[in-house]
């Protein structure tokens, strides 16, 4: 099962920490510094506020100047253990450079979505694989997310059309745990089902097999 992220902002106490991947209680302290420099013949102040968390698991630190996150670099949720070896190679690699490069993760993840619904016994496009698995037991609702992101992709790469916009931090976010959610329901529930089942008597096991027969 995916590990639960919380992602780091300044106006919550616990969230997952970067440095140590664990959802963790956090100490705040924050900094402003104040500047007067002179320029076109006036002097300008410039101050900006330096907001630094604490990890009271690990004890590393969590840095934000006034808005921006600037360290550590953010990493992103672990994927499903049940996901296909290929499938988590391009998660992996997209939880990598997503902050860096979000449209570049983004890209990558889209790829994950139709790796992994091939390795669910999927062919043909994404629309028609999307629709199968949701037959199969996928949650309506995370088709229509994946719509959603996919449609959005689609338009940020027709030629001539750049949105920066488009292909965000967020978005690879939501990709990430869209895949998660996959894997959870479609693999590892069944997984864990088939789990129980095998622990069950014969005898119960053979009525049960008997009666869906």
């Amino acid at each position: 099962m995916a590990s639960k992220y919380i992602a780091p902002q300044q106006d919550i106490r616990s969230f997952t920490c970067p440095h140590c991947n664990t959802v963790s209680q956090m100490q705040f302290d924050r900094h402003q510094f104040h500047e007067d420099f002179q320029g076109n013949g006036e002097y300008v102040h410039v101050s900006n506020v330096l907001t630094i968390a604490r990890c009271q698991t690990c004890g590393k630190k969590i840095i934000w100047n006034d808005d921006d996150y600037i360290y550590p670099e953010i990493v992103a949720s672990e994927p499903n253990s049940d996901m296909p070896g290929s499938v988590r190679t391009l998660y992996n690699e997209a939880a990598l450079i997503y902050n860096k490069s979000p449209r570049a993760a983004c890209a990558l993840l889209r790829l994950a979505v139709e790796r992994l619904c091939n390795e669910l016994g999927e062919t043909g496009k994404i629309d028609t694989m999307i629709g199968s698995l949701v037959k199969k037991g996928l949650p309506v609702i995370v088709q229509k997310a994946l719509d959603a992101v996919r449609v959005i992709g689609n338009k940020a790469v027709h030629p001539g059309q750049i949105a920066f916009d488009v292909d965000d931090k967020s978005t690879a976010e939501t990709l990430m745990k869209l895949l998660n959610i996959i894997a959870e329901r479609l693999i590892t529930e069944p997984k864990e089902i088939d789990c129980i089942f095998d622990a069950l008597p014969q005898s119960v096991k053979d009525s049960i097999e008997k009666r869906d027969k």
